[in-house]
């Protein structure tokens, strides 16, 4: 089994957040099999909540967006608008060989924090600044 975990330059691509995010649950080991013990899963390095957001990436053919879950341990909780750019620091990405045994691989993201995108002032078109030369 092989396992290869990569850090993502997030300057060059852009995230979009779809507005949906969960904490994750721990599970429990008990004499009826494993079950949800309905407390969130904590990070053991951070101490912090574990949460997976539903992210955008463009990780399709052409470069298309394509919906990944990215897991995140923060106490922050940062509202994000549906739709919107977002800035995923430390993105990494685990590939692994698929666990059903067969043919594949499986990817999974992970991020140090998930924050609304700086918004950066508009360019100015062509028409508009043609027009501030007249």
């Amino acid at each position: 089994m092989f396992e290869f975990n990569a850090p993502i330059d997030t300057g060059q691509m852009q995230a979009i957040a779809t507005g949906h995010a969960q904490t994750m649950e721990r599970w429990e080991d008990g004499p009826n099999g494993r079950r949800s013990s309905g407390q969130p899963l904590i990070d053991e390095a951070t101490n912090a909540p574990v949460r997976i957001y539903d992210v955008m990436l463009p990780t399709g053919r052409d470069g298309r967006h394509e919906l990944h879950g990215v897991r995140v341990a923060s106490h922050e909780v940062p509202e994000l608008v549906p739709y919107s750019p977002v800035e995923l620091p430390g993105l990494n990405a685990k590939v692994r060989q698929a666990r059903n045994g067969g043919k594949g691989v499986e990817v999974s993201f992970t991020a140090d924090a998930i924050a609304p995108a700086a918004v950066s002032a508009p360019r100015p078109t062509r028409r508009s600044s043609e027009g501030e030369a007249a």
